[in-house]
């Protein structure tokens, strides 16, 4: 059996650079397109010497693999925490796995004779680069029913971030959901529109906004009385929505000086967005008390 250097290396690269990609998709960190490049050169590189120096016993140990696992993760994200990169191998590992089982099930189903020496599985189909496109194209459908199976929970970590409110001169901060059925905008100005709890805004706002708040319902919309105060009453804004078992209805909210938004070790600021308030608790648990769209954690 001859084993062509040249083509196994640009094999690897492309898978390699398949597994990034879909690490990146599962774990939500960001990657640039060079970085996975050169993660991908360096998990090949450590498969050439693997071949050509088999003497080298720790190539082939735990131990070596899991350096390498790590090496490519830190060349692939630009990681600034411990807690991002065990989450980046965590979810760099699953889509190994899935990969590498999609590959040896399509060998065993297709009847694929599979050869193994130095720690690598060789097939003798006809096509590798055939092999090579259903694997991939398997592997990234069971990676994608994976991730939709435990999206709910995944998403319950990864998708509450801290917001910070800030308004004349005051703040205040509380946890936030990113929910991508938000698509709530502001009719005129076309802002995103966050929605938080009352209890959370009192210290930002003044006693008869919160009044005006606490009175109001669908059915009856409570007037408000800001005279004296013409700043506020320019903040102010309605909103309307549409929601199950709910035809339409109208949301009172205010607009903001600007809102912080801290993912990861990104922060985001949006000086056009609007506040809606709500009387009720956004989250049984009391895991988040606001609920922003994916817009404001974009760059």
């Amino acid at each position: 059996m001859y084993v062509y250097i040249d083509l196994l290396s640009l094999e690897n690269i492309l898978v390699n650079y398949g597994i990034l990609s879909v690490t990146e998709k599962l774990s939500g960190m960001a990657s640039a397109a060079w970085r996975k490049l050169i993660s991908a050169a360096i998990g090949t590189v450590y498969l050439v010497i693997m071949l050509s120096c088999p003497s080298i016993r720790s190539l082939y140990t735990i131990g070596g693999k899991i350096v390498l696992s790590v090496l490519m993760v830190v060349a692939a994200f630009p990681l600034r925490k411990v807690k991002n990169l065990f989450k980046v191998l965590l979810s760099f590992y699953i889509t190994s796995f899935i990969f590498a089982g999609a590959g040896y099930a399509l060998m065993s189903l297709t009847g694929q004779v599979i050869y193994h020496k130095n720690g690598v599985f060789y097939n003798g189909f006809r096509s590798d680069a055939l092999l090579l496109i259903l694997t991939i194209c398997f592997g990234f459908l069971l990676v994608r029913a994976f991730t939709d199976l435990f999206r709910k929970r995944i998403e319950r970590e990864s998708y509450i971030v801290n917001t910070c409110i800030i308004i004349d001169g005051k703040s205040v901060s509380m946890p936030a959901l990113i929910d991508t059925g938000n698509n709530l905008l502001d009719p005129v100005t076309r802002c995103p529109v966050m929605v938080a709890e009352l209890d959370g805004l009192k210290e930002i706002l003044p006693p008869k906004m919160i009044e005006w708040v606490k009175n109001w319902s669908q059915t009856d919309k409570a007037e408000i009385s800001l005279e004296n105060d013409l700043e506020w009453m320019r903040r102010i804004r309605l909103i309307p929505f549409n929601s199950i078992g709910n035809t339409s209805g109208v949301l009172p909210g205010f607009k903001p000086d600007r809102i912080s938004v801290e993912k990861e070790e990104y922060c985001f600021e949006n000086t056009e967005v609007v506040v809606c308030v709500c009387k009720n608790r956004l989250s049984s648990g009391n895991r988040y008390r606001a609920i922003i769209s994916p817009e404001m954690v974009s760059a």
